[in-house]
Formats: C-alpha cells, structure tokens, sequence
C-alpha cells in the first residue's frame, strides 16, 4: 500500500471509526483499525463484533493494498503530524509514515485476520433526511437502560410502517417516543437497535444529510456521507408500550418548560437518596400550582410554579434525573403533563405536539 495524503484525512478517518474499536475484546487484532486503499480512496475499518464502522476518505492512491494497526496509538500519531503532506507506505503488515524529512514506523497486525464489516444484500432500503432521523434519536436514546443483563431495554425499537416511523425507548421505569410521517415511504421493518449504534449515527451524521437504510433479519447498515455503520439487529421481544400509554387522565397541566427544569434542578439538589440512589422530587399540584417542598441533612427548598390547571389536584413523586432528562428534548415552550394518580403513569407531551410523548412511573410515595 502507498497512498499521499494530509493530517486532517487521517484524523478524519480514525475519529470517524475509532468508536466502534474494541476496548474489552481480548482479540488484541479487535482494538485495531483497518486501512484500505483501494481506488483513490483510503477506507478506515473498525469493528468490536457487534458494530462495524467504515469511512471513506479520498486521497491519492499509487499502491493498492491494506494494514491493521493499534488504533489508539495510530490516533495519537495522527494528531502530532506536522501539516505537511503524508506518505504511508505498508511493508508486509508494518507501515511507514513519511513526512518532511523525517518517518514513522508502526508495527501492525495480519490483516487477513481482521474481521470482514461486510456490506448488506437487500432490496429492503428506507431513505430519510438526517435532520428528521437525528431529532427522533435525541428523543428517545436517553431513556434506554444501561444494564446489559436484559439487552432489549439497551436499544431502541425502530418501526416503519409504510409512511410511519417510530421509535421507542425504554428502562422500563420510563418511556420515550417519537412518531413521523416518512412521505412516500412503501417498505416496512421492526427491529431493536442497539443504543451505541444510534449514539454513533448521531455524533456523525450532518444535519443536510440523507440516510440510507438496509436492513435483513439479523443486521443493519446506516449510509450517508463518506460513513457506513452496519449492527447487529438486538434479539428478543420488545414490551407492547401502547398497552403502558394511558389513554385519559384525571389532572392535566400546562408548564412553562425552562421554569419546570430550573426548578426540579435546583430541588435535586437537596433531596438526594444515599439509600436508594435516586433524586427524589415530589410534586404537590393544586390551586394551579405545582408545589415542591423539600428537605434533607443539607437544607430545605420551597419551589411554586403557576401553571395551568385542569382536573384534580394530586400529590407525586418522581425521579428528578427522569423529569429532567425529558424536558433537556422539549423543543417547545410549553409542556403538558398529563397525570391520573399518584401512583399512575404520568404523560409528558410538547405542547400542540401529538407526534412525541414520554412516559414516567412515579415513585413510591
């Protein structure tokens, strides 16, 4: 392989794939990166079994041919190059890297070991605007769980139905989802993506643009850009949330949403549960105000909010992390909370905004 290229090609590159590099595998070739000159094209490789990712850089190609390396330590070489034209030149599995007057030489790994992120055969393709992919994501990617022992709760479902797409989150203490109309859309699909994979869409993908979508029964592939990102589908049956979703409610609010946050940020601050390891806040709602009278070792707080009122008054409790986490997506200036008990499920919803809603359990008072 001998390709000329500059220091941002190759920082493009390795920041692009160097996510999905394996940091636990004990495959020591897993917490390597690929590079594949092929074309006018050096392709960066990367993948820890479960997600695979591939970015395309144009530069100048004299030899054709491929090399694994650390991926960490190769990172910390393209960062320090001068700016300056590049050289790499592969010599069995070792490159050189030539610039000004000076080289730098890499042991790397047997490329013919390294893992194929191979592309996916299907007529099964959904194409969408990255803006519109993007907001659905932030939507609903903070309320999937962290624990790995139950892996459908760790992604997100996505569903196609013709000109609707959907996706859900959830722990299973709360529940975010996003609905939009795909216009013109005729395919259908259903499958559990892992939360990492839609973390990495996120952070790449330009909000101008598109997203191609393949899909077979067990994988994934997301193109847009110079980037390909390609997951295994989770296994595993999805809870039925439209059957959680309460379709009336007793008490219905309407909250300025930047005051709501303030004030439930500054109440966290002294209701902090060393036992339980949650921030508890608790919402007295009557007279058209929500109340939030706090006290602990640290102190006390007393928060009032004016809002509007329709329906009985109630008392709930939540935790604090999960109001927050909700209103940080809220794009309007309003938020309407929906509540039937305090031991009920409580909908919150952007104002005059039927397409998104997320569902909180309360806790115990």
């Amino acid at each position: 392989m001998k390709v000329l290229c500059k220091k941002e090609d190759l920082i493009l590159g390795i920041n692009t794939v160097q996510r999905a590099v394996s940091s636990k595998n004990t495959l020591p070739i897993l917490q390597g990166v690929r590079l594949r000159a092929e074309k006018q094209n050096l392709w960066f490789e990367a993948t820890d079994l479960e997600i695979g990712i591939r970015c395309q850089v144009p530069v100048n190609v004299q030899e054709e041919g491929q090399v694994v390396l650390p991926a960490r330590l190769f990172s910390e070489i393209a960062r320090k190059l001068p700016d300056t034209e590049i050289r790499i030149e592969s010599t069995d599995n070792n490159i050189n890297i030539f610039y000004d007057s000076s080289d730098f030489a890499v042991n790397g790994y047997d490329p013919e070991e390294y893992p194929e992120i191979s592309d996916i055969t299907s007529n099964e393709s959904i194409e969408l605007p990255a803006l519109l992919f993007k907001s659905m994501i932030r939507k609903t990617i903070f309320a999937c769980s962290v624990e790995e022992t139950r892996p459908v709760f760790t992604g997100v479902l996505l569903q196609v139905n013709k000109e609707n797409i959907t996706l859900v989150g959830t722990d299973t203490h709360r529940l975010a989802l996003s609905n939009e109309v795909l216009q013109g859309n005729q395919k259908e699909f259903n499958g559990i993506i892992p939360a990492k994979t839609l973390h990495e869409i996120y952070r790449l993908m330009e909000d101008d643009d598109s997203i191609l979508i393949s899909f077979n029964n067990s994988r994934i592939i997301f193109k847009f850009s110079q980037v390909q990102i390609v997951t295994r589908l989770i296994e595993g049956q999805f809870p039925s949330y439209k059957q959680v979703i309460p379709a009336t409610c007793n008490t219905k609010l309407l909250i300025y949403t930047r005051k709501l946050m303030d004030a439930v940020e500054r109440a966290s601050l002294l209701s902090k549960d060393n036992y339980l390891k949650t921030n508890t806040v608790r919402f007295n709602i009557e007279n058209s105000h929500i109340n939030i009278n706090h006290f602990s070792e640290m102190g006390k707080v007393f928060e009032q909010l004016e809002v509007e009122q329709n329906g009985e008054d109630v008392a709930i409790s939540f935790n604090a992390k999960y109001i927050i986490d909700l209103l940080k997506v809220v794009d309007t200036e309003n938020v309407v909370m929906e509540v039937s008990g305090p031991s009920s499920p409580c909908i919150f919803r952007p104002e005059s905004n039927d397409k998104y809603l997320c569902l909180v359990l309360p806790l115990r008072n």
